[in-house]
């Protein structure tokens, strides 16, 4: 064979090696990502395909768009590259993932990043000498589309693709394989899906379209309407010394880990009371069920739904707020306090990494967030810090002001009574238990009832000491959701297995007992069942303090629909609605949901949003 023979074949085979070459290198850049995390022993096979997947439409995309492998290969494999680097450094300081919503944070990030120490590993070196190599090739061999007409011929090609590959994995594949983001433990979905599939999935919650209608004027009509009126000239302070109404100095909000009274349920007698104090207050105290979004865990969406005033209901279907929706400069009962010259503080005898909990309390605005690191001292019941010495380093914050005068808000996520309820501990003796044809059946409720006894006491000592002192004080204490126990034991109570329980009645396992009580001369009220997303409005309320035109719009939501929950709607005569039962045709109170989805959305969702809607004008 000559030699001009043998450099056209040899030529042949250099493209085919290299177009080879070029369909593997999404596979490569999917092993050196997950190589670099270190996770890429924990994906299986079928999740790594779907990884692949994901990356070769990065490629195909950038690829579309430039006409060249020499800026496609570069771009997508150095951004991979830069990624996995982040990923693994982000997870082994916070034990958390990166999620892409988190560029929203990038300059706090930055702002923290000195306090890290950066350690290359071996991984990272082998990566980036692999990376080298294979850009190094695509420069030396490129392949790139000629001419507009193919072009553009390919660019709608892969359009297609990319959106077929989209509708098909989002439509049809995530339903069938119940993909979802554990959101308690985010950084084990990553390590189980690998990194560029979890982020695929983790979309499903960060997209919310419009609702119908909507729009920048529906959002002014209603600030109109619930503005502060031109006549009214004082500030909700003033009003407040004009109607003798008490401004409190300190505000202490208590969101108390799984507290609740399971007689929501159904009846049932114990050996003795387990919420003799909390039952006990009646003066200077406002007090009822609050109707919480959650039930079992998922804690941070109570969470939410009290600080925010947004409605889980009108989020993402099976969303954790905490994980998606709390960006920087989210306005909240924290910004509206501190513009009244509260200091924020928040506090939790927990890693405060859980929930994603640091991130999103710096991006509300808090002052300062005490995790279990910071507590002082720290006894335990069963395996978390106890109620009692919680509260005991919660008061420490309130005697340690420079001023007694000073105004502080401290927001209190309690862990003592965080599930799972069995075996048996030195620390923690049982006092209360089921008693008649319940008893010895539920050990796991024995335990919580236990408990709530212990939450019950701790509450005592806390109220005692405010009682004692000068400084006007406002407690708000509300459970977070009901515990996990027994099936069995909720069957039991309600009198039918709970699949028979009619769906307007489901409410029951979603109350918890809430409080509003001062150490100082207060109104006193039973005010029955109401969403978590009033409470902070009835908090502003019962302070004389000012409202932003959200608050006042969800306090007069109150009056006619105290319950707005993923279970559905109930009037203010208890009447339920279903949410397929709430269109404009018959439901009474269309319009007021159509407005509060609006809000919603532009709060939650809207990169512009209505600013004056959510500030108190300050």
């Amino acid at each position: 064979m000559t030699k001009e023979n043998i450099l056209p074949l040899a030529r042949k085979a250099a493209r085919i090696l290299f177009t080879i070459f070029l369909m593997t290198v999404p596979c490569i850049s999917y092993f050196l990502f997950e190589y670099v995390t270190g996770n890429l022993a924990t994906i299986p096979s079928y999740m790594a395909a779907l990884n692949i997947g994901w990356i070769y439409i990065l490629y195909l995309l950038v690829f579309a768009a430039s006409g060249r492998t020499r800026i496609a290969i570069p771009v997508v494999s150095i951004l991979l590259f830069i990624l996995s680097l982040a990923e693994a450094f982000v997870v082994s300081f916070r034990s958390r993932p990166i999620m892409f919503w988190d560029i929203l944070a990038f300059g706090t990030a930055m702002t923290v990043s000195q306090n890290y120490v950066f350690t290359i590993t071996k991984a990272m070196k082998a990566a980036g000498v692999i990376l080298l190599v294979i850009n190094i090739a695509a420069i030396a061999f490129p392949r790139r589309i000629s001419g507009r007409k193919y072009r553009l011929a390919f660019a709608g090609t892969a359009a297609a693709v990319i959106a077929a590959y989209g509708v098909w994995f989002f439509t049809f594949l995530m339903p069938s394989w119940g993909l979802g983001i554990n959101m308690w433990e985010v950084n084990e979905t990553y390590k189980e899906y690998g990194y560029v599939l979890s982020t695929a999935v983790s979309f499903r919650y960060a997209v919310k379209q419009k609702p119908a209608g909507y729009g920048t004027s529906q959002i002014k009509r209603i600030y109109n309407d619930y503005k502060a009126e031109d006549v009214l000239l004082a500030s909700a302070e003033e009003v407040a010394l004009s109607e003798d109404i008490t401004t409190p100095v300190n505000i202490i909000c208590i969101m108390n880990e799984s507290l609740s009274d399971l007689r929501t349920g159904g009846s049932f007698q114990t050996n003795q009371a387990y919420f003799p104090f909390l039952y006990s207050l009646k003066e200077n105290t406002i007090s009822g069920s609050l109707c919480v979004p959650v039930f079992g865990s998922m804690t941070c969406n109570s969470e939410f739904e009290f600080l925010t005033g947004d409605s889980i209901v009108f989020l993402p279907s099976n969303c954790s707020a905490y994980q998606f929706y709390i960006k920087p400069g989210t306005y909240s009962l924290v910004s509206t306090l501190k513009d009244q010259g509260y200091r924020t503080v928040a506090m939790h005898p927990y890693p405060g990494e859980n929930w994603n909990r640091d991130t999103c309390y710096k991006n509300m605005g808090f002052d300062d967030f005490i995790d279990e690191t910071r507590y002082e001292e720290r006894d335990f019941l069963r395996n978390y810090v106890s109620d009692q010495s919680d509260y005991e380093n919660l008061i420490k914050q309130v005697e340690n002001k420079e001023n007694p005068a000073d105004r502080l808000f401290l927001f209190n996520v309690t862990m003592q009574n965080h599930g799972g309820y069995e075996g048996i501990y030195d620390n923690f003796p049982q006092e209360v238990w089921l008693t008649g044809s319940l008893k010895d059946k539920y050990p796991k409720t024995d335990q919580y009832l236990s408990l709530m006894k212990r939450s019950d006491e701790a509450l005592e000592y806390l109220i005692r000491y405010f009682e004692a002192s000068n400084e006007p004080t406002m407690i708000v204490m509300f459970g977070d959701h009901q515990p996990s126990v027994e099936d069995e034991f909720f069957d039991e109570i309600a009198g039918m297995p709970s699949a028979d329980v009619p769906a307007g009645d489901h409410l029951m396992w979603y109350e918890t007992p809430f409080l509003i009580w001062t150490n100082y001369e207060s109104g006193s009220e039973e005010k029955g069942k109401m969403s978590a997303i009033y409470l902070a409005s009835e908090l502003l309320d019962q302070a004389g303090l000012d409202m932003t035109p959200y608050q006042r719009f969800l306090l007069s939501m109150e009056e006619t629909l105290p319950v707005i929950h993923p279970l559905g709607c109930y009037d203010a005569s208890g009447t339920y609605y279903a949410w397929e039962e709430t269109g404009a045709d018959s439901f009474p109170y269309w319009e007021t949901i159509r407005d509060y989805e609006y809000l919603v959305y532009n709060h939650s969702f809207d990169p512009k949003k209505y600013k004056d809607m959510y500030t108190t004008g300050q």
